[in-house]
């Protein structure tokens, strides 16, 4: 019997995120809005931003969830880091809310700043260690060591955590399935609550990427990413961890309410440059420069840079997008009840396309992933947003 619950989801509250946007190094891989920046009154300026947008965008709800990533929170020196939390907890009850995760990565994150995270209302680490193999971190530009990864994944519980998740990375170049194996049982070693277990992709804008196209670098073989996969979801399995979505295994600490709330399709409000809101429809994005986004907010003016309101087709679609990487899938006659769209019909023939091809099975209203479906989780996902445009 699955112990992954139904969370919170459209219409059931609101998720709070955080964008702290600076990192000690760009990772060659990282498509995310973030900024090698050491100069510590730049990090005072957006703690100002921050406090003003909190102000204006934030009024006292309880939150769902609240989520601080990035670029890497546990960069922010201690008192900043003590700054953070102060301005947050202004506005939001960190200590009331069921779930509040910090993201982290090892090179930065000290005794006493797990310790400012957990005091100041932070119950869930996310601890970005990808690897544990020294060459393989080199090649994803990490900056820290195995050594100095299970260090500060001890120095997390020393500081009273007992939920600690680690992400770990899979598909890199020229690694083997030993070597995968090998770092999965390291990371097992450290009995984490969570994980979640990523296939390195190639996005476009990264110097990954570029580096692909000049043929500097080149994909693992399609079927030893399969073996990977599957052999991540196997093994995990037999240590006591659910696969609860395409890349995540809950264990004692649980699913993450907070991504679990986006793949529901519920409402979040984002704060800092570059993040992202959804309300009842409405989707907004920051401006993604620090210095800009800051000093928009400084001056009284929005920090949004673009807005727009989704159609209900492109609302089902991206409903079934992001749902169908859930391990129980979609309930297709509750999106359509929520957005009063007979969206089980728009469906019909693509989901038809999918069953026959064995990638989706279908019990009443409810759709979900085959385990072939779930090699292929962006193919079937990228079917449904594709009718939303057309629609």
């Amino acid at each position: 019997m699955t112990r992954t619950p139904v969370l919170a989801a459209a219409g059931l509250g609101t998720s709070l995120y955080v964008h702290v946007p600076f990192c000690v190094v760009k990772c060659g891989y990282c498509d995310f809005n973030s900024y090698v920046v050491d100069d510590r009154a730049v990090h005072d300026r957006f703690l100002d931003a921050l406090a003003v947008e909190l102000g204006r965008r934030w009024r006292g709800d309880a939150p769902v969830s609240v989520f601080l990533g990035g670029g890497t929170p546990s960069l922010l020196d201690p008192g900043r880091l003590r700054r953070l939390f102060a301005l947050l907890g202004e506005h939001v009850d960190l200590a009331g809310c069921p779930e509040v995760t910090m993201e982290a990565n090892p090179e930065s994150l000290t005794h006493e700043k797990a310790c400012i995270a957990r005091d100041g209302g932070v119950n869930r680490l996310s601890m970005g260690v990808q690897s544990f193999h020294a060459h393989h971190l080199r090649f994803l530009d990490r900056a820290h060591s195995a050594d100095r990864a299970e260090a500060a994944f001890a120095e997390a519980r020393r500081a009273g955590f007992d939920n600690v998740s680690i992400d770990l990375m899979f598909g890199i170049p020229g690694e083997t399935a030993a070597e995968w194996r090998a770092d999965l049982a390291r990371a097992l070693a450290l009995q984490p609550d969570h994980l979640s277990c990523y296939n390195l992709t190639f996005e476009p804008g990264t110097r990954l990427h570029r580096d692909l196209q000049r043929g500097e670098v080149a994909p693992n073989e399609q079927e030893l990413d399969r073996d990977m996969f599957l052999g991540t979801r196997a093994l995990l399995a037999a240590a006591g961890f659910e696969a609860y979505e395409v890349s995540n295994f809950a264990g004692r600490g649980g699913p993450c309410r907070h991504n679990d709330h986006y793949w529901l399709q519920g409402d979040y409000t984002g704060i800092g440059p570059g993040a992202s809101s959804h309300r009842a429809g409405v989707r907004s994005t920051n401006l993604k420069a620090v210095e800009a986004w800051a000093e928009a907010l400084l001056a009284g003016l929005p920090g949004a840079a673009s807005a727009e309101t989704l159609r209900p087709a492109q609302r089902a679609s991206e409903a079934l997008w992001l749902g169908i990487r859930r391990t129980d899938g979609v309930d297709l006659d509750r999106i359509g009840e929520r957005l009063s769209l007979p969206v089980a019909a728009m469906f019909d023939a693509v989901v038809a396309e999918h069953q026959q091809a064995g990638w989706v099975e279908r019990a009443g209203s409810r759709l979900r992933l085959t385990g072939e479906g779930l090699l292929l989780a962006d193919r079937v996902g990228s079917d449904y947003l594709a009718i939303g445009v057309r629609s």
